[in-house]
């Protein structure tokens, strides 16, 4: 963030690698469907939720840090 990096997600825990398949996926296809990343994160982490229930942590643990004040961060299609 420091270097001007629009935005980095991170994970606070360390996830399943199911989990992390889930994540990659649905958060890569709804920002290449033109998503801001703040409601692609949110949309992961339903995805998660519905995946994995809430008894795992693993919905919660990706969080994103952000500087684009619109979460448009790969420029306009």
């Amino acid at each position: 963030m420091q270097r001007g990096i629009p935005a980095v997600v991170a994970m606070r825990y360390h996830i399943f690698d199911n989990t992390a398949k889930l994540f990659a996926d649905e958060f890569y296809r709804t920002l290449a469907l033109g998503w801001p990343v703040d409601a692609a994160i949110q949309t992961t982490r339903n995805a998660i939720y519905r995946e994995v229930g809430l008894d795992q942590p693993d919905f919660a643990t990706p969080v994103l840090y952000m500087r684009a004040k619109d979460g448009m961060i790969l420029g306009s299609s």
